[in-house]
């Protein structure tokens, strides 16, 4: 049994590193909109310590994803487009060509493979744009029971 809960704590503690990158980037859409917020190296979330608007909540829930796409992107397109500066014949460009030209492809590939970390912020975003309401700076759903149950006068 106590073997079992240190190789879970330590899945936990591997999972918490595997997010660094992901948090990190949460950190900098933090410092972008000067908010102050606490993370803990190899923790799995950052925590805001000030209360932040609808549209700044969506910004540092984005950024990660967004960056992470934008970087992908921006490396594959570079992996595409290399082979047209280098002057050698098509057919064997994958033979003769340049070692760093397969960097781009890996870079490409794991920037769009890590884009899998940012499911739960895509979620949260969901929420954000489509189920909470929009008129409101909160981020529970409103909730229409508690209401008062008084007849409505007509004029």
């Amino acid at each position: 049994m106590n073997s079992e809960k240190r190789s879970n704590n330590l899945l936990y503690k591997l999972g918490g590193y595997y997010l660094i990158p992901h948090e990190l980037l949460h950190v900098v859409a933090y410092k972008i909109i000067g908010k102050r917020y606490d993370y803990q190296w190899g923790a799995w979330q950052v925590k805001s310590l000030e209360p932040k608007n609808r549209q700044e909540k969506l910004f540092v829930l984005a950024f990660p994803f967004a960056t992470c796409v934008l970087f992908g992107f921006f490396f594959g397109f570079w992996w595409i487009i290399s082979p047209l500066f280098i002057d050698i014949p098509p057919e064997r460009y994958f033979i003769d060509g340049p070692t760093w030209h397969i960097i781009f492809a890996i870079l490409s590939a794991v920037c769009f493979f890590y884009i899998h970390t940012c499911g739960k912020d895509l979620i949260q975003i969901y929420g954000w744009l489509f189920v909470y309401d929009a008129e409101y700076d909160r981020p529970e759903p409103r909730d229409d029971s508690k209401q008062s149950n008084a007849p409505r006068q007509e004029p």
